[in-house]
């Protein structure tokens, strides 16, 4: 390869046009250096909003964890002493044998709870202090403050506080009476605390039961969420959503089972994490006295809102600036270069048709070539014209053909679509489905006339073609396909992988006598610089003659109408003859295709 200099760079200079040298000029002393300092501010100034934007999230989020242990805090403040409580002990751990028929006592026991539950109502975190009494209590389930112990035995809460041995479990939210209006419901959050007896050893006498309004919590997690399509939720360690601040966009981009396979192995501190193109900045943190887990998602570009918007602003500036400079720079080149308007004035006039133009010229710098090479295209333009003159009938009739070609494939689809309807009309799906299928593989066929098509719709291509092979055969051709998702953009030669599966089809699944049903499978996978597909079936295989013979003019396989011979003509003069077909086979095995093209998107 030839060596490129700096010196040829200043002979190019040199000899370029003066016009040139002025933009060039301009370019250099204006635009670089205004160029680079944008790119600079703007990297700066951009990381400086992200770490800003961050600071400000974490800031809220950490505050909302910190609220939100010290309002869990003060319900089990509440807890403690509703345990360490004497008469409730007392009265919980009464005798069944004479406690069970006293009605004035337990009238007076539940008189008494009543009252003392009703005073933690005074708390502004606390919206009700129930207890679940054991089922022979005649006030069981007899009010608000009051529920049968044996409601909660055998549920999933119940199990999860015998279970723990931590001081107190939190439940689920869920819906409860109203204090104020028993015919409504409020959802509340719960805290739930075994009560010992203490005089007996491993004997529990009751479950005290504490809630708050999940409003409260909504609150605080919705002010932590300073985003628009930022999310903030808490879950407890079954996985349970105790709070989200936006639950359509936790649910949209599946985030919440991205973070999770992140909380699996180690701890989140503002990790990103890309879900569907999209970035996120993701925090998690445990909150106290409580086995939840407070998690905040971000979108990148929200955090990097504010630096575009700085730097769509320098871009209108650079623009400014830019047409400023050149109509400056057009305006110089103007005054120093009389001649070159002359010029200009005469294309306008070879613009408006007047091909009898001619500029006379006894100058041999730039602008006394630019002359002589325009009346040398003027010379020439008149010559094509003529030619043009003399060919139009065959070029009318060129175009004519071309139009019928594109009129042919409109009239297969009309009609296409006209079976389809048909077929609904009169209630035959199945003869619907085949016209639709149909429909859709010739459109991908033809493709507007393009040659190169993405991967996706090669591959959608050869899976209707199978869907209609299906249809024919009772579905005896089972056709799957892997790859990568990020490899379906990359382009390809349309219709190259049909004919092969069509081969597959006529000459190897549906010549086997074996029963049950073909295989087909479609891999593509991206090798260094290249994409290579491998398409692998299970029919009868085939010979190295009948290879040989596949690969050469014969034309013994016809099948899609292209031949395989000519698939292989086709890569190898589009991408170069190192590209193209491969084939392995064993007999009663199956044939293996691999095709091999450059990757280029």
């Amino acid at each position: 390869m030839k060596k490129f200099h700096f010196r040829n760079i200043y002979d190019n200079f040199i000899q370029s046009s003066i016009r040139t040298k002025l933009m060039i000029s301009y370019f250099v002393l204006i635009f670089v250096p205004l160029i680079i300092l944008t790119f600079v501010a703007y990297s700066n100034i951009s990381v400086d909003y992200e770490k800003q934007l961050k600071y400000s999230a974490k800031q809220s989020f950490d505050q909302a964890r910190r609220f939100i242990a010290y309002k869990t805090q003060s319900l089990i403040d509440a807890s403690d002493i509703i345990y360490y409580d004497s008469d409730i002990q007392r009265i919980l751990s009464r005798n069944r044998n004479t406690y069970e028929n006293d009605i004035i006592q337990q009238n007076i026991d539940m008189r008494y709870l009543e009252s003392f539950l009703y005073g933690f109502k005074n708390s502004q975190d606390i919206y009700r202090v129930s207890i679940y009494v054991p089922n022979w209590f005649i006030y069981s389930n007899q009010n608000l403050y009051f529920e049968n112990y044996n409601s909660l035995i055998g549920s999933e809460v119940y199990k999860k506080l015998m279970n723990s041995n931590e001081k107190v479990t939190w439940t689920p939210p869920e819906k409860i009476k109203s204090n104020s209006d028993y015919s409504q419901r409020e959802e509340v959050i719960s805290l739930l605390r075994k009560i010992r007896n203490r005089d007996k050893i491993g004997e529990y006498i009751g479950v005290v039961k504490i809630s708050i309004m999940k409003k409260n919590i909504d609150d605080i997690i919705n002010k932590a969420n300073i985003t628009r399509n930022g999310v903030v939720y808490i879950q407890d360690s079954n996985g349970n959503i105790i709070c989200c601040s936006n639950v359509d966009i936790l649910n949209k981009y599946s985030l919440r089972a991205n973070i999770e396979k992140k909380l699996a192995n180690r701890e989140v501190n503002w990790d990103s994490i890309k879900i569907h193109s999209k970035r996120f900045a993701v925090d998690a943190k445990t909150i106290d006295n409580t086995d939840w887990t407070i998690v905040t998602a971000i979108p990148y570009s929200e955090i990097l809102s504010e630096g575009n918007k700085l730097g769509k602003l320098m871009i209108f500036l650079v623009l400014i600036i830019g047409g400023i400079a050149y109509y400056i720079s057009y305006k110089i080149s103007g005054f120093t270069l009389k001649r070159l308007s002359l010029l200009t004035k005469s294309m306008k006039k070879i613009q408006n048709g007047n091909l009898d133009v001619k500029i006379k010229s006894r100058n041999h710098d730039e602008i006394g070539e630019l002359m002589n090479s325009f009346n040398y295209m003027v010379k020439r333009v008149n010559m094509l014209v003529e030619e043009q003159y003399k060919n139009g009938k065959e070029i009318k009739n060129a175009e004519l053909k071309a139009l019928q070609a594109q009129i042919n494939p409109h009239f297969l689809y009309n009609t296409l679509d006209l079976i389809n309807w048909e077929a609904i009309d009169n209630n035959v799906p199945k003869i619907a489905d085949i016209a639709q299928k149909l429909a859709k593989f010739y459109k991908l066929s033809l493709n507007k006339g393009q040659d190169i098509v993405t991967i996706e719709d090669e591959i959608n291509h050869v899976a209707t073609y199978v869907q209609i092979q299906n249809l024919r055969f009772d579905n005896r051709i089972d056709f799957s396909v892997d790859i990568a998702e990020e490899l379906y953009e990359y382009k390809v030669l349309k219709i190259i992988l049909q004919p092969i599966v069509e081969n597959s089809i006529i000459h190897g699944i549906m010549e086997d006598n074996r029963k049950g049903a073909g295989t087909i499978h479609l891999s593509v996978r991206k090798d260094e610089n290249n994409i290579v597909f491998r398409i692998k079936d299970n029919g009868i295989g085939m010979t190295k003659e009948k290879i040989d013979k596949l690969l050469s003019d014969s034309n013994e396989y016809k099948g899609s109408g292209y031949g395989i011979k000519n698939i292989n003509n086709r890569i190898k003069l589009c991408y170069g003859q190192e590209y193209g077909l491969q084939y392995e086979s064993t007999l009663g095995e199956g044939v293996l295709v691999r095709i091999t093209i450059p990757a280029m998107k």
